[in-house]
């Protein structure tokens, strides 16, 4: 039976503080560290065929690192106080 185990960039770092998502937070992580730019500007990475950076996934990458940290911001109002009949009177 073949291992399964891999070495992931991102299991040798800490999470933020802030990061509500953590398995979306480590795969964009091993993503983004996978595109980070060469010496000469371009992607490394076989999928990006030496294109400029950031590539495509790089940018999706650091996007859902983002996406992963951030917090819902909650509505002013909430379902349970606010009802339609209730400001019709």
């Amino acid at each position: 039976m073949p291992d399964t185990t891999h070495n992931r960039s991102s299991h040798e770092v800490d999470l933020p503080d802030d990061v509500t998502d953590p398995l979306l937070w480590r795969l964009a992580y091993d993503v983004a560290v996978a595109h980070q730019p060469d010496a000469t500007g371009r992607c490394p990475s076989l999928l990006c065929a030496k294109q400029s950076a950031p590539c495509e996934p790089l940018v999706n990458a650091e996007r859902a690192m983002r996406l992963a940290q951030e917090v819902t911001p909650q509505p002013a109002w909430s379902p349970a106080t606010w009802h339609w009949r209730r400001e019709a009177a």
